[in-house]
């Protein structure tokens, strides 16, 4: 291992890169360490077909460690997820025309605090060619609020749906 620029062990197998058909039963392990019934903080549930649309449209990025993956972050073009009532609230308070859309990010438990959220989202922002992103982050996840300040988003401004607060993040 070696450190990061925050000082945490980062893994020296840490391997990122496009999600192949291979990756779905362990992405969806992933997810489901991330529900809020298991502690975590996703704000929905991606089914199976979900992730292979998203894998067919070369729009979810995995890291692996070890052959296993630990990690992984979708993102869309805004029109493809403007149906989603929280995708258009958030819109609604922040338009940010030509940017895509940047989420869910979720790491594996175990391997949280040690760089692999940025490698992946050093890796999407280089297959989106650094176009504009957005994303929301519930109000009360402070660990990837600071997370995706450190990768270098703006939190912008904030909205409500039904008595969950949120921040929308922006860069």
């Amino acid at each position: 291992m070696h450190d990061n620029y925050h000082g945490a062990a980062v893994l020296e197998d840490l391997d990122v890169g496009l999600a192949s058909d291979g990756d779905i039963e362990d992405i969806l392990r992933v997810q489901e360490e991330n529900q809020p019934e298991q502690g975590g903080s996703l704000s929905a549930r991606f089914t199976q077909q979900w992730f292979k649309q998203a894998i067919d449209n070369s729009s979810l990025i995995v890291a692996r460690s070890s052959s296993r993956v630990i990690g992984y972050v979708a993102f869309t073009s805004r029109e493809a997820q403007a149906h989603v009532p929280i995708i258009q609230a958030m819109l609604k308070v922040c338009p940010n025309p030509g940017a895509y859309l940047h989420g869910p990010i979720c790491v594996a438990q175990e391997f949280r605090g040690r760089g692999v959220a940025s490698a992946m989202f050093v890796a999407q922002r280089a297959h989106m060619q650094h176009a504009p992103v957005m994303s929301f982050i519930r109000e009360n996840n402070h660990a990837s609020r600071k997370a995706h300040v450190a990768m270098g988003l703006q939190e912008v401004t904030g909205f409500e749906i039904g008595s969950v607060r949120y921040v929308v993040v922006s860069g």
